[in-house]
C-alpha cells in the first residue's frame, strides 16, 4: 500500500499576487503527516490554470481553459502533450461501457482459476499485469459520497470546513473546503477554479470503469453543492 499523500496551502504563503497572474496559491505534496515535500503551484489567470508538478511529478503539468473547456497535460519527460475536452472524454466513456461487460465475464473466470493457473496466466501477461487487478475491475463502481463533518480548522490562517469521502462504506479522501474570500480570489478566478472542479468531475463519472481496468480508482466526486476552494486533500 503506498503512503498517502497530503496537498495542504502552504503555511505563511497563502495566496501570492503574482506580476504575471490573476492569483496563485502554492500547495505542499507530502506523504503521510510529513511537513515537507514539493512546492505545487496553482496558477490563475484570464479564465485559465496552470498547474505545476502535479501531484509532487516535476515532470507532469495541467493547463485548463474554461472556455472552450481543454485540458492540456504536459509531460516534459517525455516532451508531449495530450489534450483532453468533452468530445474525447465521451469517446472513452463510450469505450469503457464497451469493454466493461467483456471484463466482467472474464472477472467470473479468473476467480475460479487454481493458484498454479493464475500464476501461470500472469506469466503471460509478461508479469505486468496482476489478475487480482482485472477481477475488481470487474466489480460494480461504488457510489461515492461526501459528508460534512462539521468541522473546521486553521490552514496558513485560512479557516475550512472539514469533509470526507466515502466510497461504498470505506472512507478514502478527507478535504478541506475554505471561503474564496478569505482566499481574495476575484469572482471570475473563483468561476475558473469552479470550472475545472466541474469539468474533471465530469471526466472522472465517464471513465471510472475503463480507470479500473488498469487498477486506477477514481473518485466520482459531485462538489456542485459544495461551495468554496479545496486547500486541503489527504487521501
Amino acid at each position: 500500500m503506498k503512503p498517502f499523500q497530503c496537498f495542504f496551502l502552504l503555511a505563511g504563503l497563502g495566496l501570492i499576487q503574482a506580476a504575471s497572474a490573476d492569483s496563485t496559491l502554492e500547495y505542499l505534496v507530502a506523504e503521510g503527516n510529513s511537513k515537507t515535500g514539493k512546492i505545487q503551484p496553482v496558477i490563475i489567470k484570464d479564465g485559465k490554470i496552470m498547474v505545476k508538478g502535479v501531484g509532487g511529478d516535476g515532470n507532469l503539468g495541467f493547463i485548463y481553459s474554461a472556455n472552450p473547456e481543454i485540458l492540456f497535460i504536459l509531460d516534459h519527460g517525455k516532451r508531449s502533450v495530450m489534450t483532453l475536452d468533452e468530445g474525447q472524454i465521451n469517446r472513452i466513456g463510450k469505450q469503457a461501457e464497451t469493454a466493461q461487460p467483456l471484463l466482467q465475464g472474464l472477472g467470473q473466470q479468473l476467480s475460479k482459476l487454481d493458484p498454479a493457473k493464475r500464476k501461470q496466466w500472469e506469466e503471460m501477461l509478461g508479469g505486468k499485469i496482476h489478475l487480482d487487478t482485472i477481477a475488481e475491475a470487474a466489480k460494480p463502481v461504488q457510489t461515492t459520497k461526501i459528508v460534512k463533518t462539521g468541522k473546521t480548522k486553521k490552514l496558513a490562517d485560512v479557516a475550512c470546513e472539514q469533509m470526507e469521502v466515502y466510497q461504498g462504506k470505506t472512507k478514502t479522501t478527507e478535504f478541506c473546503i475554505a471561503d474564496p474570500a478569505k482566499l481574495d480570489l476575484s469572482e471570475a478566478d473563483y468561476a475558473t477554479i469552479r470550472s475545472l472542479l466541474s469539468f474533471l468531475e465530469r471526466v472522472s463519472s465517464k471513465t471510472q470503469g475503463l480507470a479500473k481496468q488498469f487498477g486506477v480508482n477514481l473518485p466520482n466526486l459531485d462538489l456542485r453543492d459544495i461551495v468554496g476552494v479545496p486547500i486541503e486533500l489527504r487521501e
